[in-house]
């Protein structure tokens, strides 16, 4: 999986994935190296990147964010989103823009007749890619060791934290990953809490009722975990 970007299609969804330390390599080789993750922000320029990338309103707000981590995964949540659109349009990537609504969540530029989302794990970036008709949620967990008592915790409601407690990890963060792909299909973000989706005998509920007008699918791809939510209506024919 060491390779800049994977593109793949899954269940009728576009997704790419972005390797973030490949991404660099290939689209800042002069600015930016390892150890990004601790330094501050910096002020990017035009010239800087190995092709165009952004618009300029994005490089804006790009300059607007102090930590050079947030930075290069917004960057690289973006390069994810644009290899999608690029796949659909042929448009070079400065020419698609990428903003956030009153809810924080990416959104393409209304010319765009799709519906998108972002998740960052790791050393990946992973975008999402549907009709625009059709709202979408994802979101990724790389298998790393990890506090599962905690995990629980923060963020699996009473009733999840008997049914899954002995559980093993990758399971947990499947559950983890549904319940932050919903939040993101609502476009709720963290104002909802996670423990207000629950994942309970392969069913979705959201506040204790069961959900009707979305489903939801999770995938691995070798140490990654991601699910995404779609309306039910998308689910038809994803079998």
């Amino acid at each position: 999986m060491q390779r800049m970007n994977l593109l793949f299609r899954e269940q009728g969804i576009h997704f790419c994935l972005v390797h973030i330390p490949d991404m660099l390599k290939a689209l800042l080789p002069q600015t930016v190296g390892p150890g990004y993750q601790t330094r501050p922000g910096c002020r990017f320029c035009p010239d800087q990147f190995a092709r165009p990338m952004l618009s300029p309103a994005e490089l804006n707000k790009l300059n607007q964010l102090f930590a050079l981590k947030k930075q290069v995964e917004r960057l690289a949540g973006r390069w994810a989103v644009k290899n999608l659109v690029m796949q659909e349009t042929g448009l070079s990537p400065d020419a698609i823009e990428i903003h956030n609504d009153a809810s924080g969540a990416p959104v393409l530029a209304p010319a765009f007749d799709y519906a998108i989302s972002i998740s960052h794990s790791g050393d990946y970036a992973l975008a999402a890619l549907c009709k625009k008709a059709h709202a979408i949620g994802v979101d990724m967990e790389t298998i790393i060791p990890m506090d599962i008592p905690a995990l629980l915790h923060a963020g699996f409601s009473n009733k999840e934290q008997s049914a899954y407690a002995g559980e093993d990890l990758e399971n947990i963060l499947k559950i983890w990953t549904i319940k932050e792909a919903v939040l993101k299909y609502r476009r709720t973000g963290l104002k909802n809490s996670a423990k207000k989706i629950e994942w309970l005998d392969e069913t979705l509920y959201e506040n204790h009722a069961p959900v009707d007008d979305a489903f939801v699918k999770s995938y691995q791809r070798d140490k990654i975990i991601f699910s995404v939510a779609v309306p039910i209506l998308k689910a038809t024919g994803m079998g």
